[in-house]
């Protein structure tokens, strides 16, 4: 499974976390972790296996020169103050429970699966991007959040976004999308891990809200197939890889809509 999300963090630039978070909410609620805190530790190590896809699928874009570290910069910083900002809130209140968690989370595929859906790229003698500074503020911030609350690292955000707010191609936009996730997803797991706590749990070993008998199995996994989604990328249509995207996606809906009953 961390495979899997490895290599649709690879090919589709969303960080793998929609698998992740299916993996962990099962797993980690079978351990025994408290029901208060067990969304903020599905977020935690969701966030931690998704920065070894990240950062094995950005070298692999650094070496096929479809990397762009500029944008990358000025969308990750905003998205790991607003990621850590909302994971501390979350953790800290009772108000965020797992039923709420998986209702924003389906809500939030439902409405990506929608707008990916409707974009298309322009020729690109046409594509003009749009490189205003607010716009990467605003796109990494709105992904930060997103992130703290859905555990999915932001990335299905981030691809949208820049194609409509920025007009950014998508082969562009999601190369940036995987290298914003993965500077995200290291800061978010260094604070996950050194400044959040969790009561210890019988068999269970790990660091703050990271638990390494599960995250690091499906963090290896991740970052052995991280590249060859970044190889599949590289050889499909763009249109192709939305198709892609948007079947995954409601595939997802339906086993979160199953969880629910």
């Amino acid at each position: 499974m961390g495979g899997l999300g490895g290599f649709l963090a690879g090919m589709l630039g969303v960080g793998g976390g929609v698998v992740f978070v299916l993996i962990f909410s099962h797993y980690l609620h079978a351990m025994g972790v408290p029901p208060q805190m067990i969304v903020p530790a599905i977020v935690a190590n969701s966030m931690f296996a998704i920065f070894f896809g990240g950062i094995s699928g950005s070298y692999k874009q650094w070496r096929n020169r479809n990397f762009f570290p500029r944008e990358i910069l000025a969308i990750a910083l905003p998205a790991a103050t607003a990621a850590i900002t909302f994971s501390w809130l979350i953790s800290h209140g009772s108000w965020y429970t797992r039923e709420r968690f998986t209702i924003f989370f389906i809500l939030l595929l439902i409405y990506m699966a929608w707008k990916i859906f409707q974009g298309k790229d322009q020729p690109a003698a046409e594509q003009s991007e749009r490189k205003e500074p607010w716009k990467y503020v605003l796109t990494g911030s709105i992904s930060g959040t997103v992130a703290a609350f859905s555990g999915i690292g932001g990335g299905i955000i981030i691809v949208p976004l820049l194609g409509n707010l920025v007009k950014t191609p998508i082969k562009k936009a999601t190369s940036v999308s995987l290298g914003v996730i993965t500077l995200m997803a290291l800061l978010t797991s260094l604070f996950n891990a050194f400044f959040q706590r969790l009561p210890g749990i019988e068999g269970a070993e790990g660091l703050g809200l990271i638990f390494f008998s599960v995250a690091i199995p499906v963090a290896l996994g991740s970052l052995c197939f991280s590249p060859v989604g970044v190889m599949a990328s590289s050889r499909l249509k763009a249109s192709h890889i939305r198709l892609i995207f948007v079947s995954f996606i409601m595939i997802v809906i339906v086993k979160m809509i199953y969880g629910l009953f």
